[in-house]
């Protein structure tokens, strides 16, 4: 960590502690500056969407693509989740004309087959109990009167078909397995015919019921949620989730293929010539236990004749007991394979975790490779590719960290060398199609690698083909398509998806943590971190993932309540995705189910969280509007298909994207600020633009924006808007027309956006809206002030609510909570170079309304205010009106 970070970080904690006001946004009633209706109009047969040059486009008036008349056209959304997708008749329309409002103009039906329903009259998911796929007539009436309220506000929708449904062998008549399908069935749907074929079915019923062909609500489909088989043996899913029938199913067309490719065995034999073999040994036969109090246990080695046996016998847990051997040597450049059998004294069906890793056995107890294994009471072998990116000469530690388990435990045959490549095994042939599938853990020849990498790509795309197929049966050839994320699958989603019609990403800033039970709403944590405070990273990694050539979508993104910094996320990616001209960016939730009303921020969800929500309607207009210009010199990232491969096999994916171009080019990712940036199917060089070093203030190719990345504080000055977002302490900060300064009552944080309302760039217009938005929190239960961000218990960088009273657990509820709502003061000065005679402010309230009037003092050239000051009505929206 830099010196300079080190000093931002200590400055951030010595501001001053936030002070809260109250205030609630009323969403069916809000009118005036705030209102941003007018992007909409009620859709008709011209508004119906098609690829074209790479963008999304309208028909146009003669309702024909590909004509003259045709348009251009963004899409701002908000996602819906499981029964939200299903409002009940008397809020369909009032919901959809409070999405207009905020200038949405798309919404992601999303979760839409996760749960369904027993009883049909829940009306929560498209989907009954029956066999797979009985689809819920009174969801999909309700479906369908809501997509009507939607076209008439001026909105489109995002239809996904694969999210979270699961299998089960009992109802839908296929194989089950050990110990059950995994979760939303990943991976087995995407290649077991039964279970295609059950999708396809599923796609035509639902897009038949909804009468969706040619319907312009229509804009996209999505066929699968985060979710290849790409993407599961990059993080070892093939390697650990198939048996039974699956395993089987997936080897024969595994072997299917490579008969067709090869022909015989000898062949295949000589096609995965290994060119490494295996190092020697590099373990001894020196085995300690180390211990940490409170923790004891006993370690006893014995030699077997298949090699030693480690006993280990558990006494006392609550700190580390790491089985270990030290002292060996690893040099960078090479491949090693460590190995291990282990079991548990434990009951039938219990599983526990086991840490795995190597690394220095001295400080700073760097780790070369670790992953964390399941043992159970039978023994299991695994495998562990370990590829350091630092030498450690003679402190090399092989660790098995297994305090978590609780009890007895048995190790044997653990092994390190260096990795030879495997090639084709004596007892794999194709004849009795033997040719096992090729583990995520193994280090094979580049023939073995790169043909399986290769099947995978072909199944995925075989499975995107056959969804497409029924795709374009039930709607026409216009309707576009994407398949998955490729942050779930990484580069070679581009060869997998070459049949599809757009692209599309997800990424979060802070995504909730649950150390002990996946979606304990009582029992999570977040880092409360910052998108402009900690560089961008995960934006920048989005743009470093565009696919020239095709529309790029970004479905899901949200920087979860209760961060304190959270009013930035939207604004700063309007900004970054028009520049990069991203054809559409969805906000991860508008809400999970159909509590429109309860008024309080919880989970994702942006009903509620009135800090996202303050400045949504800005962010919309800023994206579609053109009030900030797509960047002028794009940055052309090379990516050909031997690339592509190298990615996959490295397993870059997700965030790793931007960090495989560092790799290779010497890419830098804050290029993204400068110049857009997109990926081609081409060999050749880095332009050197992006190779150079970025730091400081680093400016847009437009000059309508820019980012220092020293102080950590994003500008936006174009004709049409000023903003400054971050961390600006009690300086001044200059955006355009725009002077920010905190004053000492403030954290040191802010969000401040001006924008016109009267059509005019900010040099002439004579009335805007500035936002001003702070921190939203909720009512704790029995005291009449905010529910608190406070520590996780035990730590001190992982921050959740204060529990309710009458809890045990370590949070406050994630999922719903206690009116009234605060926001957070922001008290700051305002300086707005203007010429005009007089400046009058206005604090809007709730419903965008007017309160007492603010005075502003002249200066030279323009005007001064004092916002959020002591006896003023206190707002996140003020209409600044110039006379």
């Amino acid at each position: 960590m830099s010196g300079s970070i080190v000093c931002l970080l200590l400055a951030w904690s010595l501001q001053a502690q936030p002070q809260y006001y109250r205030f609630s946004i009323d969403q069916d009633a809000f009118s005036g500056p705030p209102d941003f209706s007018s992007l909409n109009h009620p859709l008709t047969p011209a508004d119906r969407l098609f690829v074209r040059n790479g963008r999304f486009y309208r028909v146009g008036p003669d309702r024909r693509p590909n004509t003259p008349d045709d348009e251009p056209v963004r899409l701002y959304g908000v996602n819906l989740a499981f029964s939200a997708n299903f409002p009940a008749p008397e809020d369909a329309v009032r919901i959809a004309k409070r999405l207009r409002r905020i200038g949405v103009n798309l919404v992601r039906m999303h979760h839409m087959d996760s749960q369904p329903d027993a009883n049909p009259a829940n009306a929560a998911s498209l989907l009954t109990t029956g066999p797979y796929p009985t689809l819920n007539p009174q969801s999909v009436t309700r479906l369908r009167a809501f997509l009507d309220a939607l076209a008439a506000e001026g909105i489109h929708v995002n239809l996904n078909l694969h999210v979270g449904y699961q299998f089960r062998p009992a109802i839908d008549g296929i194989p089950g397995m050990e110990p059950q399908i995994p979760t939303q069935s990943k991976p087995l749907h995407i290649f077991y015919p039964r279970m295609v074929e059950m999708q396809t079915e599923f796609t035509r019923k639902v897009i038949a019921a909804l009468s969706l062909r040619g319907d312009p609500v229509l804009a996209m489909v999505e066929i699968d949620n985060e979710s290849s088989l790409i993407w599961e043996w990059q993080v070892t899913n093939l390697d650990t989730r198939l048996n039974g029938a699956y395993l089987e199913e997936l080897s024969r067309q595994w072997n299917v293929r490579l008969t067709k490719q090869y022909g015989a065995t000898e062949a295949l034999r000589r096609g995965w010539t290994p060119r490494v073999n295996d190092g020697p040994q590099l373990l001894g036969t020196s085995w300690t236990a180390e211990l940490h109090t409170p923790a004891r246990a006993d370690l006893r080695v014995s030699d077997q004749p298949s090699g030693q046996l480690l006993d280990v016998t558990f006494r006392q847990g609550g700190a580390a007991i790491i089985i270990k051997q030290v002292g060996f040597s690893v040099t960078t450049g090479k491949t090693y394979l460590a190995e291990v059998e282990m079991r548990a004294e434990l009951a039938d069906g219990v599983s526990r975790p086991v840490y795995w890793d190597v690394k220095q056995d001295i400080s700073p107890w760097r780790t070369a490779t670790g992953r964390t294994v399941s043992v159970t009471n039978q023994w299991q072998r695994y495998s562990m590719l370990v590829e350091p990116q630092f030498s450690m000469e003679g402190i090399g530690r092989f660790g098995l960290s297994v305090e978590n388990v609780g009890a007895n435990m048995q190790i044997r045959g653990p092994s390190f060398h260096e990795a030879g490549e495997r090639g084709l095994t004596p007892s794999e042939n194709l004849e009795d199609g033997a040719v096992q599938l090729v583990k995520t853990t193994e280090f094979s020849s580049p023939g073995r690698r790169n043909d399986f990498l290769d099947f995978l790509i072909e199944a995925d795309r075989a499975y995107l083909r056959s969804m497409l197929s029924a795709i374009r049966e039930s709607t026409d050839d216009l309707a576009p398509v994407a398949g998955t994320q490729i942050g779930f699958g990484g580069l070679a989603t581009i060869d997998s998806h070459r049949d599809l019609d757009y692209h599309d990403n997800h990424f979060y800033i802070d995504h909730y943590n649950f150390p002990n039970v996946a979606w304990d709403g009582r029992d999570w944590r977040i880092r409360d971190s910052s998108a402009v405070g900690s560089g961008l990273s995960p934006i920048l990694n989005l743009a470093a993932a565009r696919p020239a050539g095709r529309p790029y979508t970004v479905s899901e993104y949200n920087q979860n309540w209760p961060n304190q910094q959270a009013a930035e996320i939207d604004p700063v990616v309007a900004v970054i995705g028009a520049f990069q001209d991203w054809d559409s960016v969805m906000h991860f939730a508008y809400s999970h189910g159909r509590n429109w009303d309860d008024g309080v921020p919880n989970g994702f969800n942006l009903n509620g969280d009135w800090t996202k929500f303050a400045v949504l309607g800005q962010s919309a207009w800023l994206f579609r509007s053109g009030a900030i210009a797509a960047g002028v010199q794009p940055v052309d990232v090379p990516v050909p298909r031997d690339l592509r491969i190298r990615a996959l096999a490295e397993r870059r994916n997700g965030g790793g994207i931007a960090s495989f171009f560092n790799a290779v080019y010497g890419y830098q990712p804050l290029v993204a600020i400068e110049h857009p940036v997109r990926l081609v199917d081409r060999p050749g060089e880095l332009p050197a633009t992006a190779r150079q070093p970025k730091g400081g203030l680093i400016r847009a190719d437009t000059e309508e924006f820019q980012y220092d990345s020293e102080s950590r504080v994003f500008f936006v000055h174009s004709p049409w808007a000023a903003g400054v977002i971050g961390f600006v302490g009690q300086k001044e900060a200059d955006a355009g027309p725009l002077t920010l300064q905190l004053a000492e009552s403030a954290r040191g944080f802010a969000v401040v956006l001006l924008t016109p309302i009267d059509g005019k760039p900010l040099a002439e217009s004579r009335r805007m809206l500035l936002s001003l938005p702070g921190q939203t929190l909720r009512t704790q239960p029995g005291a009449d002030e905010p529910q608190k961000l406070v520590n996780y218990p035990g730590t001190t960088d992982w921050w959740t609510l204060e529990r309710e009273p009458g809890f045990n657990k370590p949070s406050g509820n994630m999922n719903g909570g206690q009116r009234p709502t605060y926001f957070e003061r922001v008290e700051c000065f305002v300086t707005l170079r203007a010429s005009a005679s007089r400046m009058i402010v206005y604090p809007l309230n709730g419903s965008g309304e007017r309160m007492s009037a603010l005075e502003a003092s002249s200066i030279p050239n323009g005007f001064r205010i004092h916002l959020q000051d002591e006896g003023q009505y206190f707002s996140p929206w003020y209409e600044i009106v110039l006379e």
